[in-house]
């Protein structure tokens, strides 16, 4: 072989592995910017179940009313060994219906989103549970980076597991509720635990790699750069982010009850992704209901429609859960 032609292919070799390379750096740098989740929670640090404040960006709303009084704090193991979840317990009713409340990503228990729905709850005599999921809050730091519901559906399952065996309650009185990103992890511990009777989410997703491309697009990166970034999940993050998918985890919801709501003018997740989640519910069996409303931004229905938004959900587990 010709010596320019050796010199050609080692070119054309090493202009590909650079490629490669740069492919998966821009992947790695997508794949952190998603997923960390490190600090997240201390803008919401200061807030109590008995004491929390609007925040900023919310509409003008009296939080007053959802305000929980003789909570405490609580600690249990995930199903993950070695990881361990904090969370605060408000127990209304011994026994009675139970909500284990999932946040969503730069959330936690004390996060807006997840004591507003509590407080409604538990003004109607349900007890809940508000969890931080690991990485975020009070509970076990890993690695400081988000699975989007692929690891930390073990923590839902763990708080499942501490209600049913440590506080004694029956499994048909526990249900599920989460709020956008955390609606994979509820989602994929009711697809785990088919003791769970009921399952509540609000501004979820049910397909993945549309959220990725919405993302990238979002902040102004290329779609190209999706399978780069799940790419980078499992290299560098240890985390294959396409491990379950929402609508696939559906398939096992049969015969049991599903509550998705969503807002028509929410800019972070697109109303289409709970529409995708509800039919494929509704195909595998599920008693489902959809509420989609109008004017309100991300995980923000509960200020903009109160009082429908607490007769709903409050029906919702005073029905499914006896």
């Amino acid at each position: 072989m010709r010596t320019w032609v050796k010199v050609l292919i080692v070119i054309a070799v090493v202009f590909a592995l650079l490629a490669v390379a740069g492919y998966l750096f821009a992947g790695n740098m997508i794949y952190t910017q998603l997923s960390d989740v490190a600090g997240t929670c201390d803008q919401w640090m200061a807030n109590r179940p008995d004491s929390f404040v609007l925040h900023e960006d919310w509409p003008a709303f009296d939080v007053t009313p959802y305000y929980m009084t003789g909570w405490e704090e609580v600690r249990f193991p995930s199903r993950d060994p070695g990881i361990e979840i904090a969370g605060y317990w408000i127990e209304r009713t011994p026994g009675g219906p139970t909500v284990i409340y999932t946040h969503g990503k730069g959330g936690c228990k004390g996060a807006l989103e997840v004591l507003i729905p509590g407080g409604m709850l538990a003004r109607n005599g349900i007890n809940v549970l508000l969890i931080d999921t690991r990485d975020v809050g009070d509970s076990t730091f890993e690695d400081g980076r988000a699975a989007i519901g692929n690891e930390e559906y073990q923590d839902v399952l763990g708080a499942f597991d501490w209600l049913t065996g440590e506080k004694g309650y029956a499994p048909e009185r526990v249900g599920l509720a989460a709020n956008s990103l955390g609606g994979p992890a509820a989602i994929y511990a009711f697809s785990e635990e088919p003791r769970i009777p009921a399952l509540f989410v609000m501004a979820t997703f049910g397909n993945l790699r549309e959220i990725l491309d919405a993302e990238l697009q979002r902040n102004g990166y290329p779609t190209i750069l999706t399978p780069a970034a799940i790419m980078a999940g499992r290299l560098f993050g240890g985390d294959n982010l396409v491990a379950h998918t929402p609508t696939d985890a559906m398939a096992k919801a049969a015969g049991r009850k599903v509550y998705i709501v969503h807002s028509r003018a929410d800019q972070r997740i697109d109303y289409h992704q709970s529409e995708q989640l509800a039919e494929a519910a509704r195909a595998a069996g599920a008693d489902v209901t959809l509420w989609l409303v109008d004017g309100a931004g991300h995980v923000q229905i509960p200020a903009v429609y109160p009082e429908e938004f607490e007769q709903r959900i409050v029906g919702f587990f005073k029905g499914a859960l006896g």
